[in-house]
């Protein structure tokens, strides 16, 4: 009981941060970069009118509105069934931090869309290159470095170690092939902001700086916090103590959130680069109407809907509420990723 007292508040605290928090300092972002640089003055920084903006808006905080609640009723269901106490929280634990990072994740796929926009937008004639080469270390100590290879090595030497004692439940050496295919993923992501193609035309060259120190130090960490958490899962199953692994995954799941989900500040970003030129023709604009249908919200409410029916069938016939819990789970994901689909079919702009 207390191991389940302990997974409800940290099962909480995930629902409140990336379903509220983050969220809400998301919006209150979003709002002041509209308030303060408006389409009149900032062009450059609009490739879109202004209507399908605050439209997405709308989206991103309705659809994190509606999984904090799928949040609050799955941990209402967990304290008020019984049985809670039986169920494998750990199946729960990490589909929900799918849903819950959903919105992120469209705002992300989205925004390769709007500066794909932004650069055909983009009628300069001349531009300016930075001739000073990128070098790892620039970005970020090689303490770090040399901190993230010392943790996957230990990791490996865990495995040898474990792996002497011939448990049931054991992988083996997959999962070292699982921590190095995830730290080969991190490093990839590094090497496409480092050399790949600058998304942003118009970004200052400071702002590009801060922006790769940025992702640089959150990759090393993602990469020590990986690895970590997979050697406290392994062994935490060695010392027979799976019942904290739930916990302990949730726990992860905010740390990476909280790391993924750090941005610039506003403040330092330099914004005049956004200004219209007053030699460039103004381009005509399509509009859109302020109450237009919201595709991903319907749909999402729909599959919440049609979750709730699901898992209440399940119920009825004489299965059990994890089963309901799970057929609300499946309806919603459904309903999310149709509703994204329709929307994203809907019109051609990229993000907010």
């Amino acid at each position: 009981m207390p191991d389940n007292i302990l997974f409800y508040a940290v099962f909480l605290s995930q629902i409140l941060l990336l379903s509220f928090y983050f969220p809400r300092k998301m919006l209150k972002r979003i709002s002041y970069v509209f308030a303060t640089y408006p389409p009149s003055q900032y062009p450059r920084l609009y490739p879109e009118p202004i209507e399908y903006y605050e439209k997405a808006q709308r989206n991103y905080r309705n659809l994190n509105v509606a999984v904090l609640l799928v949040g609050l009723s799955l941990l209402a269901v967990f304290l008020g069934d019984s049985r809670s106490g039986e169920w494998d929280m750990g199946n729960f634990v990490f589909p929900y931090f799918m849903i819950q990072f959903f919105p992120v994740m469209l705002l992300e796929i989205r925004s390769f869309k709007y500066y794909r926009l932004m650069r055909k937008a983009d009628s300069r004639t001349t531009r300016k290159a930075e001739l000073q080469p990128r070098r790892l270390f620039d970005f970020i100590s090689p303490t770090m470095i040399g901190l993230a290879v010392l943790v996957y090595f230990a990791f490996i030497a865990l495995i040898l170690y474990i792996r002497q004692f011939d448990f049931p439940w054991f992988g083996g050496y997959w999962n070292i092939v699982g921590v190095t295919a995830a730290n080969v993923f991190f490093a990839a992501i590094v090497a496409w902001n480092m050399y790949g193609k600058k998304q942003d035309p118009y970004q200052a060259y400071e702002d590009r700086k801060r922006q790769l120190e940025l992702v640089v130090q959150q990759m090393v960490f993602m990469s020590i916090a990986a690895t970590t958490f997979m050697a406290i899962e392994v062994v935490l199953a060695s010392l027979d103590l799976r019942d904290l692994q739930p916990t302990a995954m949730s726990l992860y799941f905010q740390l990476i959130a909280v790391v993924c989900l750090r941005t610039l500040r506003i403040d330092n970003i330099n914004f005049a680069v956004y200004k219209g030129d007053p030699s460039e023709e103004k381009t005509e604009t399509r509009n859109y109407a302020a109450n237009a249908l919201n595709f991903a919200s319907v749909g999402l409410w729909v599959g919440l809907g049609l979750g709730l029916l699901f898992g209440a069938l399940i119920l009825v016939e004489g299965g059990t509420v994890k089963g309901f819990a799970m057929g609300v789970g499946i309806g919603t994901i459904l309903g999310l990723v149709v509703g994204s689909l329709l929307e994203s079919r809907r019109g051609s702009s990229p993000t907010v």
